[in-house]
């Protein structure tokens, strides 16, 4: 299960204006299919700490959610059009939600995304986007095999919504 963090930083972020063509990337995930964007994860509580993990595993990956929520909020990751370089704001929320990672065994997933047409072209773009997130996690001490990577081209998000990168908290 895992559980989603972020906020949709197109509403009223600076340099996003939905233009189809644009392929940046910011904190959006939503844990319910019609989740306003203040998703602030309140309810994500219930599911952590169930299973194996028992509560002090729980409580590690409410921090971890929490600091994700936190960074996005501050710096949404953003990419620039057909790049998968990460800007220095998006490398520093990155480095914070690193830190809540310290001292737990708490994983993440990250899912990436482009919106071209071609389907190929999308995918490739989205593997380097989701390879520039894993290597900025691993810089900041987190090992690699806690971060899984989903690029997912153009399948599951097109237009506005490729400008989108999810990173949630998997138990």
């Amino acid at each position: 299960m895992a559980i989603v963090a972020g906020l949709v930083a197109a509403c009223g972020s600076e340099g996003e204006n939905g233009a189809a063509g644009t392929n940046g990337a910011n904190g959006n995930a939503s844990s319910a299919p019609a989740a306003s964007s203040s998703g602030t994860g309140a309810d994500t509580p219930s599911g952590a700490g169930t299973g194996d993990a028992g509560q002090a595993g729980g409580e590690a990956a409410q921090k971890v959610t929490a600091a994700i929520q936190q960074a996005l909020q501050q710096s949404p990751v953003m990419f620039t059009t057909e790049s998968a370089e990460l800007s220095e704001k998006s490398k520093s929320a990155l480095g914070e939600i690193a830190k809540a990672m310290q001292g737990n065994d708490v994983k993440i997933a990250v899912a990436t995304h482009a919106g071209y047409p071609d389907a190929e072209k999308s995918k490739a773009l989205s593997e380097k986007r989701a390879e520039a997130i894993s290597a900025a996690f691993e810089g900041a001490g987190v090992a690699k095999d806690r971060v899984k990577s989903e690029a997912t081209g153009n399948e599951k998000a097109q237009g506005d919504k490729a400008l989108d990168t999810q990173i949630t908290v998997a138990q």
